[in-house]
C-alpha cells in the first residue's frame, strides 16, 4: 500500500474524535471534517518542504527521535489531550513563525469556521499526529535521513494540491514554476530580436567603404628589442648594486630589544563547558555537546561558545556538520522551556568592518532559523551581530582568526 500522508492522518480523526472536537471548539463536526484535509496539507506541506534537503531531513529525523515519534507509541497519540495540543502549538510556531496568524486566518476563511481560533486549534491537534504517522513509518521501515527525505518528497505534490485557495502563496508551496515561465519566454524573445537588428545594420551599404588604406600605417617595431635589452641590463646592474650594499636593517640588531606584549591566557577558549561569563576580559566557555551546554547554563555563565558550528566560506550557509551542534542546543532549550537566548555572530578582522558585521548578523540568523526549524519558538531566540569588535585572539595568525570566527550563545533567562 502506497504511503498517503493525508489519508493516514485522516484515519486517526474518527467520527467520535470529530464530535468531541466540535463540542470543544463550538464548531459543526461536518465543518471540521471538510477543513481537515486543508489543515493536514498546510502542516504536512511545510514539514515536507523543510525535509526536502539533506540537512533539513537530518534535523527532522533528530526531532522525530527526540520527540518520541519513532518510539513504540508512535501513531497512538491521544489526539484530544492537552499535552498533544500544547506540543502542537510549539510545532506550529517552529514551522510557520510569523506567518502562523496569516495561515490560520486563511484556513478559517476557506473552511467557514464560526470561531477565529478554531483553525489554529485544529492545526495544533493535527501537527503531532502528522509527526506520529511519519515517525511510525520511519520506524517500521528502518529509514534513515535520506529515506525520510525521499518519503516527504513523494508527498509534496499531493499536499500542494490539497491546500485551500490562498494558502499556497502564503506558505510558498507550489505555483512558482508557472509564474516564472512567461517571463523566461519574453526574455528569450527579446534576446533573439537583438541579433536580427544587428544583422540588418550589417547589410547596409556602409560596409562597402574600403578600409585597406589603413594598412601602410603599421609601425616599425624593430627598435623594441634593443630597448628591452638595455632595460634588462640596467635592471641587472641596479640589482647587483643593491645586493652589494650593506643591509640597513642589520643595524637594528644592536638596539635594545623592545618588550613584546604577551598573549593573555584567557584568549584561548576553555574546554570545560563551565566557567567564564562572557564579560569583558573573560573568555566564555566552549560547549562541545549537550552536556556542556547544560553545564554552561546551569553554572550561571552569561554566554558560551557553540562549538562545531561552521559556515560555507564567505557566506551564512551552515555546513551539514553543524546540524549536530544546533540540534543539541535545540534539545537543551526544549528541556528548559523558560530559557531565552541570544545568538551572537563574531568574525575575524579580515576585510571591511561593515561587511563583517552584516555577515555576523546573517550567520546568527541562520542558527536562529535552524533552531526554529527544530521546534524552538521564535520568540525565545534573539540575534545580535558583533563582527570583529570582540576578538579572542590576535587576527595576525590563522589560528587566531579561526578562534575569532565563532557563534556565541548569550543566556537571557534560564
Amino acid at each position: 500500500m502506497a504511503f498517503n500522508l493525508i489519508d493516514m492522518v485522516r484515519e486517526r480523526f474518527t467520527g467520535n474524535v470529530m464530535q468531541q472536537m466540535g463540542s470543544a471548539m463550538g464548531e459543526d463536526p461536518s465543518t471540521l471534517g471538510k477543513a481537515l484535509p486543508g489543515a493536514i496539507a498546510a502542516v504536512g506541506g511545510s514539514v515536507a518542504e523543510r525535509g526536502s534537503t539533506e540537512a533539513g531531513a537530518q534535523r527532522l529525523m533528530s526531532q522525530l527521535n527526540e520527540g518520541g515519534f519513532t518510539g513504540p507509541n508512535a501513531g497512538k497519540e491521544d489526539i484530544l489531550s492537552a499535552d498533544t495540543e500544547e506540543k502542537g502549538q510549539g510545532m506550529l510556531s517552529g514551522l510557520f513563525g510569523d506567518k502562523l496568524g496569516s495561515i490560520t486566518s486563511a484556513l478559517g476563511r476557506s473552511s467557514g469556521f464560526s470561531n477565529s481560533k478554531s483553525a489554529g486549534g485544529m492545526m495544533a491537534l493535527v501537527a503531532p499526529v502528522i509527526m506520529g504517522v511519519i515517525g511510525k513509518h520511519v520506524r517500521d521501515n528502518r529509514m534513515g535521513a535520506a529515506g525520510l527525505g525521499q518519503l516527504l518528497g513523494s508527498q509534496k505534490s499531493l499536499l500542494s494540491s490539497a491546500l485551500p485557495a490562498g494558502l499556497g502563496s502564503i506558505l510558498g508551496i507550489g505555483g512558482a514554476a508557472a509564474a516564472v515561465g512567461p517571463r523566461v519566454v519574453e526574455e528569450v524573445h527579446e534576446t533573439r530580436a537583438i541579433p536580427t537588428v544587428e544583422t540588418v545594420r550589417r547589410q547596409q551599404p556602409i560596409e562597402r567603404a574600403p578600409v585597406h588604406h589603413a594598412e601602410p600605417k603599421k609601425r616599425n617595431l624593430s627598435w623594441v628589442i634593443p630597448v628591452a635589452l638595455l632595460a634588462l641590463l640596467a635592471g641587472w646592474f641596479l640589482t647587483r648594486g643593491r645586493r652589494s650594499e650593506p643591509r640597513r636593517e642589520q643595524a637594528a640588531v644592536t638596539e635594545p630589544a623592545r618588550p613584546q606584549a604577551q598573549p593573555q591566557p584567557q584568549q584561548r577558549p576553555t574546554d570545560t563547558g563551565v566557567g567564564g561569563g562572557g564579560t569583558a576580559g573573560t573568555t566564555p566557555p566552549v560547549a562541545r555537546d549537550a552536556q556542556g551546554m547544560r553545564q554552561a547554563i546551569d553554572s550561571g555563565a552569561r554566554s558560551f561558545i557553540l562549538a562545531g558550528v561552521a559556515f560555507e566560506e564567505g557566506s551564512a550557509t551552515l555546513t551539514p556538520q553543524s546540524d549536530a551542534s544546533v540540534g543539541q542546543l535545540a534539545s537543551v532549550l526544549r528541556e528548559k522551556p523558560n530559557s531565552r537566548v541570544r545568538i551572537t555572530g563574531h568574525t575575524d578582522a579580515t576585510g571591511d568592518a561593515t561587511v563583517n558585521s552584516q555577515l555576523a548578523k546573517s550567520r546568527a540568523e541562520a542558527v536562529r532559523s535552524a533552531l526554529v526549524d527544530d521546534g524552538i519558538s521564535a520568540n525565545r531566540v534573539d540575534v545580535a551581530a558583533v563582527g570583529a569588535s570582540q576578538p579572542l585572539a590576535p587576527n595576525t595568525t590563522t589560528e587566531g582568526r579561526d578562534m575569532n570566527r565563532r557563534i556565541e550563545v548569550q543566556v537571557l533567562s534560564r
